[in-house]
């Protein structure tokens, strides 16, 4: 399995550094954990599989990865998506970790989306798949109990992570995005990680 490269999420560093300056971060780490669920190449988000530019959204380099040396994802789930506007109960969105890494107090992880629908099928947002329902993964320290969402101003308004109206993709095509969670303890170095709704827990992940 290869680490993730060394590329850092340029967009997800400005990201933070914007819900910061805030002054009213939430650290997103909440809710004592009482019970956990058991776990259960295709082409660029944009134009055509392989034309999406560099920092276009949902390309490889808009989630910091280097797109000549794409990390093996360390966790993946199939689940429902609505594709357009008729009832394509039978498309599918295969969800990936591509891993998660310690970046001074705060957690990086990046995530690939690929959908798989039928021929035709017109491209749509993240938001739009999952249902008109937005992006919120987060993980869970299992030695403290506690849940670490996705950093956020007091509102929650404006959150740390890719934008999920910010590019369209289509079947066959993949969207990389990012997400920033307040680090845990330096002595937990495994969560477990609801990478979307409807997809069972991935476990043990190591954080690098």
């Amino acid at each position: 399995m290869r680490r993730i490269p060394s590329v850092r999420p340029t967009t997800a560093i400005a990201s933070l550094a914007l819900v910061l300056s805030l002054g009213a971060c939430s650290l997103g780490s909440d809710d004592t954990v009482a019970d956990k669920r058991s776990p259960d190449d295709t082409s660029v988000a944009g134009e055509s599989p392989s034309a999406a530019p560099s920092g276009e959204p949902g390309s490889p380099e808009s989630a910091g990865l280097d797109p000549n040396n794409l990390p093996e994802p360390v966790a993946s789930a199939t689940v429902p998506a609505r594709a357009g506007e008729g009832d394509q109960s039978d498309a599918t969105m295969t969800v990936e970790l591509l891993g998660l890494s310690r970046e001074g107090r705060t957690v990086v992880g990046q995530f690939a989306f690929t959908i798989d629908a039928a021929a035709g099928s017109e491209p749509n947002h993240l938001y739009h798949y999952l249902g008109n329902s937005g992006w919120a993964p987060f993980f869970i320290d299992n030695t403290n109990l506690k849940r670490h969402r996705v950093l956020s101003d007091s509102s929650g308004v404006i959150r740390a992570q890719t934008d999920y109206q910010g590019g369209k993709f289509g079947p066959g095509q993949t969207f990389y995005a990012f997400a920033v969670f307040a680090a845990p303890p330096e002595d937990v170095t495994e969560v477990d990680v609801a990478m979307v709704d409807g997809a069972p827990l991935a476990t043990g992940i190591t954080i690098q």
